[in-house]
Order: structure tokens, then sequence, then C-alpha cells
């Protein structure tokens, strides 16, 4: 929380592109009453001893809560083998903040239809799938986000905090965070519930 008594709630995704929407988001969450946390909106705090990696793993950490915006684009961040936003996004799971996700239609549609061609008849992944980017869908690790925010591999009596909203265009995501956000003390009773976890 900053010192004024804001949730400070980091907004996660990838940038190039939607700059203006990611104005948008941060923007509302601003009006709302709280402190968004973003690189691109630059209310990130940095170190510069430390990687763009770090710093960004760092914000996951301090921040109250997280709203992470999956889009059909993986995002230019990408190290060794996944990308910033998509560390920011398991490290949050991981750590059990309270978090939110919202992703794109066209994530879903792509997981559904690459399935026969991801996964061998045993369920097992068929290593000899590849993946060439498109207009659509630019990386294949995008599906791999997402699964992970709906815990795929988590048996389904199990899993907890998988909700991940779909959205088509801005306005989606921002009634999603008008539903979600507009009641701050439902909010701050949901961090202080999981902090208890």
């Amino acid at each position: 929380m900053t010192a004024d008594g804001k949730i400070e709630i980091m907004i996660a995704s990838s940038v190039y592109g939607y700059e203006d929407q990611i104005n948008q988001i941060c923007g509302l969450f601003e009006q709302m009453g709280y402190q968004p946390i973003s690189s691109h909106y630059k209310t990130m705090l940095v170190d510069p001893g430390l990687s763009n990696m770090e710093n960004c793993l760092n914000a996951v950490e301090s921040c109250d809560a997280f709203f992470g915006v999956l889009r059909p684009f993986y995002g230019s961040g990408v190290i060794e083998e996944t990308s910033i936003t998509h560390e920011e996004m398991k490290r949050a799971i991981a750590l059990k903040k309270p978090h939110w996700f919202i992703a794109h239609r066209d994530i879903r549609v792509a997981r559904t239809l690459l399935k026969q061609y991801r996964f061998n008849d045993d369920r097992s992944k068929n290593e000899q799938f590849t993946y060439s980017r498109t207009n659509i869908l630019d990386d294949i690790r995008v599906i791999d986000m997402y699964e992970d925010t709906i815990q795929n591999g988590v048996p389904i009596p199990e899993r907890v905090g998988h909700w991940t909203d779909e959205y088509f265009d801005i306005t989606d995501i921002i009634k999603v965070i008008q539903t979600q956000f507009a009641d701050t003390d439902r909010i701050l009773q949901i961090i202080e519930n999981m902090k208890a976890l």
C-alpha cells in the first residue's frame, strides 16, 4: 500500500502495439483510487543495478494485487525461454498474490485448434510440432502462458485462483476492471485473506 493508503496493483501485459490500451487500463485504476504499477505507465520503481527481469519480478513481489492481460502477442522482453510478462504472471501465482487474469479470445481459439497438433494421442507433448509466427498469434508460448493462468496442470478439484476472463477488445477489459475492482473494501479483504494462505 502507498503512504496514502492506495492499493498497489501491478498491470502485466505485452506492451508494443497496445500502449494506448495500457494507458487506459492504468488510468482507469487510478480513477478508481488504486496505484497502478506499470513500466510503460512509468509507475514502476527501478533499481539500475538490476536487470529488467529482476526489476519486474521485484514489482510483483512488492505489489498488493496483480492484473494480468494476456494478448495474442508474447511480448518483446523474451529472456532465455520465457518473456518477462510470462515470468511476472508465474511469480504472482507462485506467491499467491491476489491476481486477476484476462485473456484475448484468439488465445483460447488457437489453443483449441492447435491441441490436436501440440499433443500426441497419449496426451504427451508432441516434440515434432513447430509453430511459425502469424498475425493472429505470434508465439506458441502465449498458449503456455494461458495454461499457466488457468492452472492447466493442476487437477480440476485442486485449482484455486484460476479464473481467467476472456476479452475481445478494450471495452471488455474495462468492464472486467469495473466489475472486479469497483469495491476497494472487497479487494482489501481479498488481500488480507490471501496473506493468511
